[in-house]
């Protein structure tokens, strides 16, 4: 009895299949080492870039409100003094 898929004859086993490599016609996927690099480190300094500019707008909104706690704070001592 010669069922069995190892003494079949064709694309072999997924073990044979995977250790295999079977170039493929057509399609234009390749792209090169180098440029893929360069997209990469493009990616990760954008997103460097806009993590600082986010920083910057939250710490510049934050000096605003601590100026005016502060303001509101000389105030209220102000009134408590006089009063």
């Amino acid at each position: 009895m010669q069922g069995d898929g190892a003494t079949q004859k064709g694309p072999g086993t997924a073990d044979d299949r995977s250790t295999s490599f079977r170039a493929v016609e057509g399609g234009n996927q390749m792209q090169s080492g180098e440029k893929l690099l360069v997209e990469a480190y493009a990616v990760i300094w954008i997103v460097v870039v806009v993590f600082v500019v986010s920083m910057f707008r939250r710490q510049r909104r934050l000096d605003r409100q601590i100026t005016s706690l502060e303001a509101a704070l000389d105030k209220a001592r102000q009134k408590g003094e006089g009063g």
